[in-house]
């Protein structure tokens, strides 16, 4: 569960990060990093695709900076 956001910190489930997370139903990616800073590319991402969601959300930062590339 996530417990609260704001700028450069997420808490999930008592578990403070500071950094680009990879949330899974079962675990919690905190190593992940984009390759360009403010972009989201499909490789970025390759490991999830892996896992074949039914839904993936893509939080674009506190200032909405991050850009998807399609």
């Amino acid at each position: 569960m996530i417990d609260s956001y704001s700028f450069g910190t997420i808490t999930i489930d008592n578990n403070k990060f500071t950094k680009d997370l990879i949330i899974f139903p079962d675990n919690i990616s905190s190593n992940w990093r984009r390759k360009n800073s403010h972009l989201l590319t499909k490789n970025d991402i390759a490991e999830i695709f892996q896992h074949k969601p039914e839904l993936l959300i893509i939080d674009l930062g506190a200032n909405g900076l991050m850009e998807v590339e399609y």
